[in-house]
């Protein structure tokens, strides 16, 4: 350790991905997204009409069901548990803070956590390979928490056997990637 490394002020930054494309193969695809915010929102179930009304104005859409998840143009917010929601957009915090004020608990999560997105025809067997779950029971706009790779991950399907979104800790992005590529290429 060199003289004066540890009284120097550095600005820690992280690292932010806006979009990569990392297979891109007639059968399947598979991209690394972190270019979105992340929050979470935690309500109190006294202000559930309140929570209702705000995501109604505020999204355009109104909080996701238990194991769901809504989407547009402006966010994709999924149920992760009782009373708590993740939303990924590109809204900033100031205006979600503004508009979910007196009524939940917002917590910052960008930088967090990112998304691996997975397409295509073959997209089916690789998740049969990495999910203890019946795939045919797991249909469209449904989330479930669960294990991939031994990693506690968020797996989104967008569209049964064809399009899937796996969101998992940051601290575990390249033990993800690599599995996941292991298995591309082993399906392919």
């Amino acid at each position: 350790m060199g003289t004066g490394c540890v009284n120097k002020k550095v600005k820690l930054i992280p690292t932010i991905y806006n979009s990569q494309n990392l297979v891109e193969q007639k059968e399947i695809k598979l991209s690394l997204d972190n270019s979105n915010n992340l929050y979470s929102i935690d309500y109190n179930l006294n202000e559930i009409k309140k929570i209702k009304s705000t995501f109604k104005s505020f999204f355009s859409l109104s909080p996701p069901n238990i194991s769901s998840f809504e989407k547009n143009e402006k966010a994709l917010v999924f149920w992760v548990r009782s009373h708590s929601y993740f939303v990924l957009g590109k809204t900033d915090k100031k205006r979600i803070s503004e508009n979910f004020e007196n009524i939940s608990s917002i917590t910052d999560q960008t930088g967090g956590w990112v998304c691996f997105n997975l397409s295509g025809i073959n997209t089916k067997l690789l998740l049969d390979k990495i999910l203890t779950i019946d795939l045919v029971a797991f249909g469209s706009n449904q989330v479930l928490r669960t294990s991939v790779n031994n990693i506690n991950s968020f797996v989104l399907c967008h569209d049964q056997y064809k399009n899937y979104t796996i969101i998992c800790p940051v601290s575990f992005m390249e033990s993800m990637k690599t599995r996941l590529l292991n298995l591309i290429n082993l399906v392919a």
